[in-house]
């Protein structure tokens, strides 16, 4: 290790799943190649990589197929929801950054090594997302909505984009257990109005698996969310110091 070289660093990678037998191989897969493209990096060491997959309850193989990865550990969730497994997930990883994907989703090729590289030389950043594109699954159908979004790069304001500092969901806080779509929205939201460095690149970090489905594709009910989430930010602002 030369003289200027960084001390290498641990990193938790939380896997969501439930009845994915069909998309968490090739999420997993773009997992395991992101941790291997790490050996090719020299400007800085990475030590231990933990993966844990928590399994909501699945009734499909998606245990049994995730179990056929190496060093890939899989739980069971203990709660329900995404909010709650992307928590229980945090808590079980080591590391001190911590990254997300869903297991309909997949990691851009680099993706990995593009956002520690960013966290490595950017101390002061809590976290970093990447731009995120929307893409059919294979054999799925895709709603109107989402069927417009394919392939156009967004800002991944969703965690399978984010890289985090594990301190930053002490400042931050937790996922939202109580919201079962916007969740994610809002704690992106949170970290904003509290005024927490999270960083945007311009590359794109995830492909997002769409399928009619998937939650996501439940717009009236997000919306509804979306709106709840609102409400509670504006009454905090217009509280009384």
């Amino acid at each position: 290790m030369s003289g200027d070289a960084r001390p290498p660093f641990d990193v938790g990678i939380v896997v969501a799943a439930r009845n994915a037998a069909t998309t968490i191989g090739r999420a997993l897969q773009s997992v395991l190649d992101a941790v291997v493209s790490l050996s090719l990096v020299h400007s800085y060491e990475v030590g231990n990589i933990d993966v844990v997959v928590v399994d909501g309850s699945s009734v499909d193989e998606t245990r049994d197929v995730a179990a056929t990865f190496p060093g890939v550990r899989v739980i069971a969730q203990t709660g329900e929801g995404l909010g709650q497994a992307r928590n229980q997930g945090t808590a079980e990883v080591t590391g001190e950054l911590i990254a997300f994907l869903d297991a309909d989703d997949r990691w851009a090729a680099g993706a990995l090594d593009l956002r520690l590289r960013f966290l490595v030389d950017q101390p002061a950043a809590l976290g970093v997302v990447g731009h995120m594109m929307t893409e059919a699954l294979p054999g799925q159908s895709v709603d109107a909505r989402h069927r417009q979004k394919i392939g156009v790069p967004v800002v991944g304001y969703t965690p399978g984009a984010l890289v985090a500092r594990r301190r930053a969901f002490d400042l931050i806080g937790p996922f939202d257990e109580t919201l079962v779509i916007a969740t994610d929205s809002e704690w992106f939201i949170r970290a904003r109005s509290g005024g927490h460095s999270i960083a945007i690149l311009d590359e794109v970090v995830l492909f997002k698996g769409a399928r009619a489905a998937s939650l996501s594709a439940d717009v009236s009910n997000y919306r509804r969310e979306l709106l709840d989430v609102s409400r509670r930010f504006l009454s905090t602002r217009e509280k009384p110091s």
